[in-house]
């Protein structure tokens, strides 16, 4: 988006939230507004311009590796999958599930003003589409792995890990006549995940994408 700088203050979060929300169907009880709300008591500052980084190498990878008949979960950094929700919902006709648990907090161990921007920036960006095709995109940053606390205890801890609310169950997918799960993630896999990934095999076919 270009023009004149804009201010997180002057931000409608409201119409953003509905951007992102809009026609999420069935999935809707998967799309959080932890973000949004946690937004509106944020320290003001000017967003960044959004920029299209993009590369093709992510999203031929993706298109590649997507099947109507298998659910899509893409586990990558937050703003390589906001990029990404935007190129896939309004060049590809599949809407982006934003599936973000995180409160932002100036003093926040997770969540950059960067962040910020690209959330803000790629949901007005957004357009608006009816789909029966979808992807749940999940941010890797929801937590640091190996962390050491002691050195960040001026911060605070708005990490967090996947529940069992926060991804779908095999007969739920089932029902929706998916025959499986791809999840595109890192080489290496969260363990978060990776719990999920180990659970759902036991009902249902699971493909295991890593990127380079």
């Amino acid at each position: 988006m270009k023009g004149k700088a804009m201010n997180l203050c002057e931000v409608d979060l409201i119409n953003v939230y509905r951007k992102w929300k809009r026609n999420l169907g069935v999935f809707r009880c998967f799309f959080r507004s932890s973000p949004f709300v946690s937004l509106k008591t944020y320290d003001d500052f000017i967003l960044d311009d959004f920029r299209d980084e993009l590369s093709d190498n992510l999203i031929n990878k993706v298109l590649n590796n997507y099947k109507d008949d298998y659910f899509t979960i893409i586990d990558l950094e937050f703003d390589e999958i906001l990029n990404l929700s935007v190129k896939l919902n309004n060049e590809y006709n599949i809407k982006p599930i934003l599936n973000v648990n995180l409160l932002f907090n100036d003093f926040g161990l997770i969540g950059t003003k960067r962040n910020i921007s690209n959330l803000i920036n790629c949901g007005l960006s957004l357009k608006e589409i009816k789909s029966s095709k979808y992807i749940m995109i999940i941010p890797y940053e929801r937590y640091i792995e190996n962390i050491n606390l002691l050195q960040v205890e001026d911060k605070l801890n708005n990490q967090y890990e996947l529940t069992d609310e926060d991804l779908p169950e095999s007969e739920t997918l089932k029902k929706l006549n998916y025959k499986g799960i791809t999840i595109i993630t890192k080489e290496k896999v969260k363990d978060d995940l990776m719990s999920y990934i180990e659970y759902m095999k036991k009902s249902i076919d699971v493909k295991l994408v890593r990127m380079d």
